[in-house]
């Protein structure tokens, strides 16, 4: 793995049940990892559905191995681009681990949405 492409600062969330003040269950995420990883487009789709179109893009996201987090499809990948401020939010819907001897994670992931 070339260290240098590793240029992008990420943040995978997981998901939490919290109360409020009136005992009412709120869904929240919270950051459990944080590092530098590549961000890469895999494949695009342009998709119909409900009478307009939908595109759908694949993202490969590649990571260091690290044994102190599990990953897995129920979380998420925020990014925050340092130059604009746009926030993506990567949904992971496959984790693939190399065959090397845990060297780096790959996150396949479909965006979201972008933010400001």
């Amino acid at each position: 793995m070339n260290a240098g492409k590793l240029n992008r600062r990420i943040q995978i969330q997981t998901q939490t049940t919290t109360q409020d003040a009136l005992g009412q269950q709120l869904q929240t995420w919270s950051t459990a990892y944080s590092c530098w990883a590549s961000i890469d487009i895999q494949a695009s789709q342009l998709l119909y559905s409900t009478a307009e179109f939908i595109s759908k893009v694949t993202y490969r996201i590649t990571l260091r191995w690290t044994s102190s987090v599990i990953f897995a499809a129920s979380q998420r990948i925020v990014y925050t681009e340092p130059t604009t401020g746009v926030v993506h939010t990567y949904e992971i819907q496959a984790v693939l681990n190399d065959k090397a001897g845990n060297r780096q994670v790959i996150l396949m992931c479909y965006e979201l949405e972008g933010s400001e």
